[in-house]
């Protein structure tokens, strides 16, 4: 009797051992988070002496559109970087590219982030990281981490950068952008 109850408890253990987990798995922590290395993207500026956390994030959770940072949001969006394109992950079936859009006919303001369903805009720069701050270059130009979240004229905020170094425009405060959870994709 003993000598089945031991290879019984074995067989299970054995089973057991046998099912597969989701821990070692490369950058991802569970088995919904399906796009290694995406993250939060922490805007940090002078807001963040009034705000718990400021995020990037859509304008309107899970539409493509205007980029702006949210305070103290409970699900910013989860961002991601490959082959030097900025992504917005929402779901399985909607990952957005962040594209630089030229708006200072529309805005007033350089160069804004939206996003889309295609990629579109300026299609000549990329995007990395360099430490933990968010860096677009363009050739030798680049933002050196340096954005804007400015107010519009409809009362709503979006993010915009510069490629050369320029003042602050009015309505509009100065961050970085970090991402604290990331792992490398691609060696980005």
């Amino acid at each position: 009797m003993y000598p089945a109850l031991v290879a019984i408890l074995l067989w299970f253990t054995i089973s057991v051992a046998a099912v597969p987990a989701w821990e070692a798995a490369r950058g991802q922590t569970s088995i919904g988070s399906l796009v290694p290395g995406a993250s939060y993207i922490e805007a940090i500026g002078a807001s963040r002496e009034k705000y718990r956390t400021t995020h990037l994030s859509a304008l309107i959770p899970g539409q493509p559109g205007n980029l702006t940072v949210l305070h103290n949001a409970r699900a910013p969006s989860l961002f991601y970087i490959n082959r030097g394109q900025l992504w917005q992950f929402h779901n399985e079936s909607a990952i957005y590219p962040v594209n630089v859009v030229n708006s200072t006919s529309i805005t007033g303001f350089p160069l804004q982030l939206v996003t889309g369903k295609k990629q579109a805009g300026i299609r000549s720069g990329t995007w990395r990281w360099q430490g933990t701050v968010l860096n677009y270059d363009q050739g030798s130009r680049g933002n050196t981490g340096l954005f804007y979240s400015c107010t519009l004229e409809d009362g709503t905020s979006g993010v915009f950068m510069f490629l050369q170094p320029s003042p602050t425009p009015l309505q509009c405060e100065r961050m970085t952008m970090h991402s604290w959870l990331r792992t490398y994709i691609n060696g980005q």
